[in-house]
């Protein structure tokens, strides 16, 4: 199923729960330089051998997303979940198959080393083919943690980075109530989920 970001942003907004209420947060105000992924705990899903932004080979299908063809919302669910929406932005269709990478860093824009792992959740990744302005998400959990603590991460910027492609793209962070969060984000042991076409299930996990 394909689904246009504003759409989607504007369905996953059912009452108002501010970021404070989730108690994380980051801005999206560092410009979208690319930038290398924190090393993920599990093995990454199998990247496309031609790359992001070539054809798939034999599939007759559009080409990879690149993390550049990408607009990221990282949606606040409640504390410790978030869902990703994953929007084409460019001007050509591509296609989002397996697992994004994620990327943390603090207000001096220092990386955040942070554990996460990828899990087939709600399933194994489901390929969405996206034209211009369309959108797939995915999931994400993670460890709420005192900031005090030596094994608590504090990120004021989330990165995403498509399958595949060892650059990243700054992600917009929101709350339920569709305004955009602000602050320190304290993160741990961070799950990604599967990259799906729809909505359905991504945080039900």
């Amino acid at each position: 199923m394909r689904v246009a970001r504003t759409a989607a942003v504007a369905c996953l907004i059912p009452a108002a729960l501010t970021l404070a209420a989730c108690g994380d947060a980051a801005p999206d105000t560092e410009p979208a330089t690319d930038t290398s992924p924190t090393a993920s705990a599990a093995p990454t899903a199998a990247a496309d051998p031609s790359g992001p932004g070539s054809d798939a080979p034999g599939d007759g299908g559009p080409a990879a997303c690149a993390s550049t063809d990408l607009a990221v919302d990282v949606i606040f669910q409640q504390a410790g979940v978030a869902m990703l929406a994953l929007t084409n932005d460019s001007a050509a269709p591509c296609q989002l198959d397996g697992w994004v990478t994620l990327a943390f860093e603090r207000a001096d824009r220092s990386p955040v080393d942070v554990a996460q792992r990828q899990v087939e959740q709600p399933g194994p990744p489901v390929a969405a083919d996206l034209d211009p302005g369309e959108s797939a998400f995915a999931g994400v959990k993670w460890a709420t943690c005192d900031p005090a603590s030596t094994d608590c991460a504090v990120a004021t910027t989330v990165r995403v980075g498509a399958p595949g492609d060892s650059t990243t793209v700054v992600a917009r962070t929101v709350g339920l109530d569709g305004e955009e969060a602000v602050g320190e984000l304290p993160i741990a042991d961070v799950q990604i989920g599967s990259i799906q076409p729809s909505t359905q299930g991504v945080v039900a996990w």
